[in-house]
C-alpha cells in the first residue's frame, strides 16, 4: 500500500510539473514581442532550445 501511495505521489508531482511548464510557457509568449517569439520558434524548429 505504502508504494502505491508512492507512485501516485511521484505522478500527481510529474503531471503538477508539466502542467506548470506548459502554463509558463503560454504565460511567458503573451508578454514578449511578436519578433522574439517568432524567432524563439525558428530556433526550436532548429532542435537549438527547449
Amino acid at each position: 500500500m505504502l508504494m502505491l501511495l508512492i507512485a501516485l505521489a511521484v505522478f500527481i508531482s510529474l503531471a503538477g510539473e508539466v502542467a506548470y511548464g506548459l502554463y509558463k510557457e503560454k504565460y511567458e509568449v503573451r508578454w514578449v514581442r511578436p519578433e522574439v517569439s517568432e524567432h524563439r520558434a525558428l530556433m526550436r524548429q532548429l532542435g537549438r532550445l527547449r
